[in-house]
């Protein structure tokens, strides 16, 4: 990659929405040789595709939560493989320090499906629970 398929990325990334002809203008390239650029890019797996951003707090809203997972057994893997199959769990880190073993995401849509997945922790693990009030940060 050199800097003019940086820029292009750089820009597709503030808006996949550009046209080639805006896109070019912005990098300072015909539209012909932007469009073979950008179909270079994609078929070199550096551009795997485009998407847009929603807010889905005005679609659905959602609760988000974060919890620290304590294990009481050494069946990792079984805690995992529970875990992964469940919707409401937006990312799972194993993490080092103290005696937490996850950080857990979590995205329910009321404080019932959140008392559900808890009970779901249980044989696995104790947890601590943070729930989210605010976010001044969006992703």
């Amino acid at each position: 990659m050199d800097t003019t398929d940086i820029a292009i990325v750089q820009a597709l990334r503030e808006d996949s929405r550009l046209s080639m002809r805006k896109l070019a203008a912005v990098v300072h390239m015909s539209a012909p040789a932007m469009a073979e650029r950008v179909r270079r890019l994609e078929e070199e797996g550096i551009i795997t595709g485009y998407t847009i951003r929603v807010d889905e707090q005005k679609i659905a809203p959602r609760m988000l939560a974060y919890v620290n997972v304590h294990m009481k057994t050494n069946h990792h893997q079984s805690f995992l493989q529970v875990i992964a199959g469940r919707e409401e769990v937006r990312e799972c880190h194993r993490i080092a320090g103290g005696n937490v073993y996850y950080l857990l995401k979590l995205e329910v849509i009321n404080q019932g499906t959140l008392n559900e997945f808890l009970d779901i922790l249980l044989p696995y693990a104790n947890y601590s629970l943070n729930v989210v009030i605010a976010s001044t940060i969006k992703p």
